[in-house]
């Protein structure tokens, strides 16, 4: 069973469309042959995901999300948190819209809840290719700003 719950803990401007969130979320996850999962995604700001990366990776830098697996690879049972904040900073860099770059940002934590890691340089390349391929799994509006 798949269960997902979206928490805006940052920005009250936020339209957040939850129903997309859940359908690309289960999509992903029946890719990856994942039929167990509770999952939170919780926004953020940057200094609660970077207080959060000085506390578990002592690593004193800000980040677009963190994932955290309290599960297995089978029966995941985790917490995404996302900085809308940096969601929005690399969306201009990137010149993507807000939405593209959310969509990114949630089909990662996935990756990351599933097992994939971004530390090595080889690591980094199969997560990207897998974001890509996700992406076009959903091309919807998941979240808006107000």
């Amino acid at each position: 069973m798949i269960k997902i719950s979206i928490h805006n803990d940052s920005n009250e401007n936020l339209l957040i469309k939850q129903k997309a969130i859940i359908e690309l979320c289960s999509k992903v996850l029946d890719a990856e042959n994942c039929n167990d999962a509770k999952i939170d995604f919780i926004l953020k700001d940057r200094e609660f995901l970077s207080s959060l990366k000085k506390e578990y990776f002592k690593m004193d830098v800000y980040t677009d999300v963190m994932a955290f697996n309290l599960g297995d690879k089978n029966k995941i049972e985790g917490e995404v948190y996302i900085s809308v904040e940096d969601v929005l900073e690399n969306s201009k860099l990137y010149s993507k819209t807000f939405n593209e770059e959310f969509l990114r940002i949630v089909i990662h934590g996935l990756l990351h809840l599933l097992g994939y890691d971004d530390k090595t340089k080889k690591e980094k390349d199969k997560m990207t290719l897998l974001e890509e391929k996700y992406l076009l799994l959903s091309n919807i509006v998941l979240i808006s700003i107000k």
